[in-house]
């Protein structure tokens, strides 16, 4: 290959990994003639120190090393960047054929150490490309949602003012209502308490997505929390042919986790259960595992098809065209409540059958684990 003269500064920093330090010093040649800033690691573990504190655009991994192979360190990379380039070098490529290896490990380039320079350079440069693209992307997408974000915000204050002077006028605070006058100030208090459950759910949803959230550990008492779901419940349902009823086992008095969150998912959870039951019955349950703190919303409602159970967590997804002028809503309850449990180390689920209602089933440990989806606020991502 002919000798490349030095190129300007590319802005791009490059993690090459590997434990052999020959190729660790070929790559810092070959990649430093081409302007970008190589950075080199022996090891996984070293690797994965060093992401800490640098920016990286791309990396360039040996996939056979001792101790962290080269697989088990991407997965650790995409587990807190899903940006990052990934390319895949190796000297031995054993019964693995690259495309599987490329579908399995979600990585964007495959070079053997025997080939030509130059097709690792190929690789390096589509890679950069590609991260370009993606950051774009992602900034321009983070950047809208925290204006959603903050337009859900401002929409807040005048909802809970009518609500609140709604409220004040059904129970009689500024003067006894005509019976008409008060069913009319009833519809009112229950669409703008519909809309502030929407707009919360959206204004959560975009911080989650703007990554302006954090996880706030906190004794929660479960019976304060049964009380005012079933107040929730008493509003939604005022009028209609359907019982709400809860069972609460014995539990442990106080829960730690974010109390905010779990208010959240449950209120969903009901909400999600009044739009669907049309008659029959929903019954908030409280009870213990070992190792758990189980809340279930069961419903007699329409219930939901085995094929569908998975889309119903899916942001934005309706199950049919007709639901939403039906039964109202964004589809963004099940979604973010699943997100959210999630975030508290549990998890959401749901069993059901069509005409036969559906049981969504929410897990929390007892235990103060670590989330499995870690979201931290805006100004630790920026720091």
């Amino acid at each position: 290959m002919a000798r490349r003269s030095a190129r300007p500064d590319s802005q791009y920093t490059i993690l090459v990994v590997d434990d052999h330090e020959e190729t660790l010093q070929s790559a810092r040649v070959l990649l430093g003639r081409e302007g970008h800033r190589v950075l080199t690691a022996s090891s996984g573990e070293q690797a994965l120190l060093m992401l800490k504190g640098v920016e990286v655009q791309v990396i360039i991994v040996d996939y056979m090393m001792p101790r962290m192979d080269g697989a088990e360190l991407v997965r650790e990379v995409r587990k807190s960047d899903p940006l990052v380039q990934i390319i895949l070098q190796t000297g031995y490529a054993g019964d693995r054929p690259p495309r599987a290896t490329l579908a399995e490990l979600d990585i964007q380039g495959y070079h053997d150490k025997a080939d030509d320079p130059e097709r690792l350079l190929v690789w390096v440069d589509v890679a950069i490309k590609a991260h370009a693209l993606l950051k774009k992307t992602y900034d321009r997408e983070r950047a809208h949602a925290e204006l959603v974000a903050n337009c859900s915000h401002e929409l807040r204050t005048p909802l809970n003012v009518i609500t609140g002077w709604a409220d004040l006028m059904i129970e009689g605070e500024l003067g006894q209502l005509p019976e008409e006058a008060e069913r009319s100030m009833r519809s009112i208090s229950r669409a703008a308490r519909s809309l502030c459950g929407v707009v919360a759910d959206y204004l959560e949803h975009a911080k989650l997505d703007a990554g302006m959230h954090e996880v706030v550990r906190e004794p929660v008492d479960l019976s304060e929390l049964v009380a005012e779901t079933s107040q929730l419940a008493g509003l939604l349902l005022e009028g209609r042919n359907v019982a709400f009823a809860t069972r609460v086992e014995p539990l442990p008095g106080r829960l730690v986790t974010d109390g905010v969150k779990l208010q959240t998912i449950v209120r969903n959870l009901v909400t999600n259960a009044v739009k669907f039951t049309s008659q029959g019955r929903i019954e908030l349950i409280v009870r213990s595992r070992p190792e758990a703190v189980v809340i279930e919303v069961c419903d007699t409602g329409c219930g939901i098809r085995a094929e569908d159970r998975e889309i119903i967590f899916e942001p934005f997804r309706q199950l049919h065209a007709h639901t939403k002028q039906s039964h109202g809503g964004i589809g963004l309850g099940l979604a973010l409540s699943r997100r959210l449990a999630r975030m508290l180390g549990g998890d959401v689920s749901v069993e059901s059958e069509p005409g036969r209602g559906s049981r969504f089933r929410l897990t929390l440990p007892i235990a103060d684990s670590p989330p499995r989806e870690r979201l931290v606020a805006a100004t630790a991502d920026a720091a």
